[in-house]
């Protein structure tokens, strides 16, 4: 094909594309791609593959076009769109690669700092917005950076830009936010006020009253009587209430409450209702409390969309029956309303039910039980049930258990966040924290900012332990590796508390060996490859498994064989899903080597 009509392709496709007419366009760059390989073409197709939300095939084409050109900046950061869109973890890794490829492509930069805070990681997008501020100059980017701060506890420094690169607005609730987050109360009562004036909205009138209430409590009881009176708005309604509860005038938040139900509830205003049960038992009317409990909890019970907030009513519910009953009757009338219910959240209400009543052979098997039904969630809390009661041996075996059975990263680091919580002292045990170092190790790439503190504390436990064993040279490893984990804005820890011991070391080892070396490959790489791709098989499904151990022992198979394999069609999602997943544990293990008679060939490459 020549280059006239190639280049007539690329614009007829680009077209259509801007038409929003993406089949067509798709169909147009393929078959072009058939005769001739285009680069351009393929993005394209890509592209609208993405738009037309086929992302199994979007990211086909994108990782076929890294193979040829790893070093694009705009292709890995593409991925990590194409990746976002299918709720997959590994995004975070292709922004990030996108970023260190070319730190000056402002788009990759904002694409990552974007996924980040979608996440919730606005922490970890700091670093990423302060540099995108130095190279666009935009205020909008500013604005993000202003916001991240905020919500990361550095209001100062989001107040800082205001004065600086972003242009206050007369309804600013970026502003208004960092002045409430400095402690600023009264400037965020004026600037909210003004902008409810302006705007007649209500989200300023309620952070104005909220404001005011955290500068002068019992002064803004008046406003809030003014403003409520005024707008009988529930939101406002409800922070009334509270306000009056936590000044000790329950009367008052009670007949509040009841006006709000009466008026707006609608039976089905949770809050106001678990304010209510609460307002009446401080008040001594206990029947009246528990039938507001019971005719809640039933209705919480039905709709189990919010596991939060039920957890949180069938604690309050366990106080007042301990409260207000002999320990007996309390029993029988918190059993009567959860035991019926198999979900994990009223299994551990009533396991901490048993517990602070002391019958702790209840208070086992109710935790166990909420374990074997939510192995996450109900594992944490038996793990703490264990460890609380001096059963470390168990808790490790349950610990061990979860970190096996992990798949996603977020859930291997809230793992990490109950074994490494000084109330516990889960981590005294080495091989657990050896286990949770080797496996947010592989995960690297993919931690929150709240994981990469929780690598940086294991490795320094680690360490530690290494120099109590006079292991001066593994005390040493591991302080290198736990200094490179801690995030540019980290919390808990310091890139000083690892120099500490590395001092320590030097002065009390005989021999100080090095350990920056350059490692001549051999049996000892060998033996490390061995180690991470067991490590790697470990962490994937019964499906991956079979198909990794087949490479193994065939060293390439078709999609044909693979399907027959598994008996499924799905082997393509499922290969990539491998790829992915190994890629985000830094090694490689399967590759793509064309079409065959039999669809994809894929070939085993560890080995």
């Amino acid at each position: 094909m020549t280059g006239d009509r190639i280049e007539e392709i690329r614009r007829k496709s680009f077209r259509l594309f801007e038409e929003g007419k993406y089949t067509e366009s798709l169909d147009l760059c393929r078959a072009a791609g058939t005769a001739t390989p285009d680069p351009q073409l393929a993005i394209l197709a890509a592209r609208n593959l993405f738009n037309l939300g086929r992302f199994d095939e979007a990211e086909a084409y994108v990782r076929d076009m890294i193979r040829t050109m790893p070093e694009s900046s705009y292709l890995h950061s593409f991925l990590g769109r194409i990746l976002e869109e299918r709720k997959d973890d590994t995004a975070i890794s292709e922004h990030a690669r996108a970023v260190q490829l070319d730190p000056a492509n402002q788009e990759a930069l904002r694409s990552y700092a974007a996924y980040l805070v979608a996440v919730g990681d606005r922490r970890m997008a700091i670093p990423a917005l302060r540099r995108l501020v130095t190279f666009s100059g935009r205020e909008d980017d500013a604005r993000c950076l202003a916001r991240a701060l905020t919500v990361s506890g550095r209001s100062d420094e989001a107040l800082a830009l205001f004065s600086r690169e972003v242009r206050r607005r007369e309804e600013d609730y970026d502003y208004i936010a960092a002045l409430m987050g400095a402690g600023r109360y009264h400037e965020a009562a004026r600037e909210a006020a003004a902008a409810y004036r302006l705007s007649g909205k209500l989200l300023f009138a309620r952070i104005h009253l909220q404001a005011r209430a955290s500068h002068d409590p019992e002064d803004a009881l008046k406003e809030y009587r003014e403003y409520f009176s005024t707008i009988k708005d529930p939101g406002i309604g409800l922070d009334y209430a509270l306000l009056l509860r936590a000044l000790m005038r329950q009367e008052e938040a009670l007949a509040l409450c009841r006006e709000l139900l009466d008026s707006y509830g609608g039976g089905d205003d949770y809050t106001i209702r678990l304010l209510t049960c609460r307002l009446n038992a401080e008040l001594g009317e206990k029947e009246r409390a528990a039938g507001c409990f019971q005719h809640l909890i039933q209705d919480a019970l039905k709709n189990l969309d919010d596991p939060d907030f039920l957890s949180s009513l069938l604690a309050a519910f366990r106080e007042f029956v301990l409260t207000y009953y002999p320990v007996r009757e309390a029993e029988a009338r918190f059993i009567s309303q959860v035991s019926s219910h198999p979900h994990v959240v009223p299994l551990l209400a009533t396991a901490r039910l048993y517990e602070d009543i002391g019958d702790l052979s209840e208070a086992r098997s109710y935790s166990y039980r909420a374990f074997r039904s939510d192995y996450l969630q109900g594992g944490m809390a038996y793990a703490r049930f264990l460890a609380g009661h001096d059963e470390i041996r168990e808790a490790e075996k349950i610990l061990f258990y979860m970190l096996s059975n992990a798949r996603r990263t977020r859930e291997i680091e809230n793992v990490a966040g109950l074994i490494l919580d000084e109330k516990w002292k889960l981590y005294r045990s080495t091989r657990l924290i050896e286990r949770l170092v080797s496996m947010l190790g592989q995960r690297y790439a993919l931690l929150s900012s709240d994981g990469l503190e929780y690598l940086a504390v294991a490795c320094l436990v680690s360490a530690g332990i290494a120099r109590r064993e006079k292991d001066y040279l593994r005390c040493k490893e591991y302080c290198l590796r736990g200094l490179d984990a801690v995030p540019a804005i980290a919390n808990h820890i310091r890139p000083g508390d690892f120099l500490e011991l590395i001092q320590a070391c030097k002065e009390e080892g005989v021999c100080d060996q090095l350990i920056m070396v350059t490692q001549i490959k051999g049996e000892r790489g060998e033996a490390e490859q061995d180690h991470a791709l067991s490590e790697f098989m470990e962490n994937c499904n019964d499906q991956e498994r079979r198909i990794l151990e087949y490479l193994i022992e065939h060293h390439e198979a078709s999609e044909i064989e693979l399907r027959k394999l598994l008996n499924t069609r799905r082997v393509v999602g499922i290969m990539n899903r491998i790829i992915q997943k190994a890629a985000a544990s830094g090694i490689s293990v399967i590759e793509k080597r064309g079409v065959g008679d039999g669809g994809e060939i894929y070939a085993y490459t560890a080995g």
